[in-house]
């Protein structure tokens, strides 16, 4: 065999193609299915989100043979698209847990929605929350950003309010249900394993399915829905004066207690004001609940204890002092 036609057969490869740690385009084909996700975070080595992957554009890249073979880095560096909160809301609507991987196709760890939409609005990266004790120091001595108090907003008021919460758009679809909202779809429908979302809108929207009723206690109007057997309020989520959404604010029994959010805020009221004052709420009862002690207010609420003072006098909330 002469020299020329043994470099004919010779086959350059810039990575070892036998080495089993090598991932493939097909190998993050299988972790949407494994998983059961519609999309896969793409971070780096320090946990900063670089994009989204997203299933349709990962599977339509791949029916594509020539481009099947591409180096993986390549491909998800192609495919990965930056995203922001709100376009993310409809795709991760129903799932609680995302998988999160690097560019080499690497499983990086699991985030949940809130680590996901702090990250796409460029709020923290999931390795903030491990910084050294230097960095920490002048933290606590300064307090936290602006955009940290933001995602505790977000973590408290729509994840611990004690109250089934739903969020429609405009156009009624769907962007926001808690955990407590699927225990009390699962306790309306035993057969469903997973909160039917095409369901919910209907239900909420059919006025035959939602009665109405007006509270002399509280001067406020309520609805009940007969298909999930329980009372809502319906609070208008407003951006620049316009109506863009509604939350869903449902109890099976009304009493004072379970009305502490709503009855902070009116019907008028947009995002921003009843965030702030649920935040006030929730600050009041982490004080309460701690003795009034600032240092296991600020644990319980996983926030600095400068952030907490700062709020505390934000809010001229006063602090009882303790007896001895």
């Amino acid at each position: 065999m002469s020299d020329k036609e043994i470099k004919s057969d010779i086959v350059s490869f810039d990575e070892n193609p036998y080495s089993p740690e090598i991932k493939k385009p097909e190998d993050i084909v299988r972790l949407f299915y494994v998983h059961n996700v519609p999309i896969l975070p793409v971070v780096s080595k320090r946990g900063i989100l670089l994009g989204i992957l997203k299933k349709e554009d990962v599977i339509a890249e791949l029916s594509d043979i020539a481009r099947s073979s591409v180096k993986i880095d390549e491909f998800v560096q192609k495919l990965a698209k930056k995203m922001t909160m709100d376009e993310l809301l409809p795709l991760v609507v129903n799932v609680k847990e995302l998988i999160a991987i690097d560019l080499f196709g690497e499983v990086q760890g699991r985030w949940s929605r809130l680590d996901l939409f702090m990250a796409a609005e460029g709020h923290y990266t999931k390795n903030e929350k491990e910084k050294g004790k230097e960095e920490k120091g002048k933290e606590e001595k300064e307090g936290q950003p602006k955009d940290t108090v933001i995602e505790w907003l977000i973590y408290m008021v729509l994840e611990h309010i004690p109250r089934a919460l739903y969020a429609v758009n405009s156009n009624g679809k769907t962007i926001f249900f808690n955990g407590h909202f699927e225990e009390m779809y699962q306790n309306a429908f035993p057969e469903s394993t997973d909160v039917d979302i095409a369901k919910v809108e209907s239900i909420l929207m059919d006025s035959s399915q939602n009665d109405i009723y007006t509270s002399h206690v509280y001067k406020r109007q309520f609805f009940y829905n007969k298909e999930l057997k329980a009372y809502y309020e319906r609070v208008p989520l407003k951006s620049e004066n316009k109506t863009v959404g509604y939350l869903f604010m449902f109890e099976r029994d009304i009493t004072k207690q379970d009305l502490l959010v709503p009855d902070i805020i009116s019907d008028t009221d947009g995002i921003d004001e009843l965030l702030s004052r649920a935040e006030r709420s929730i600050l009041v009862q982490a004080l309460t609940q701690s003795g009034y002690d600032v240092n296991q207010a600020a644990k319980m609420l996983h926030i600095t204890v400068a952030d907490v003072k700062k709020r505390i006098k934000h809010y001229d909330i006063t602090i009882a002092k303790k007896e001895g």
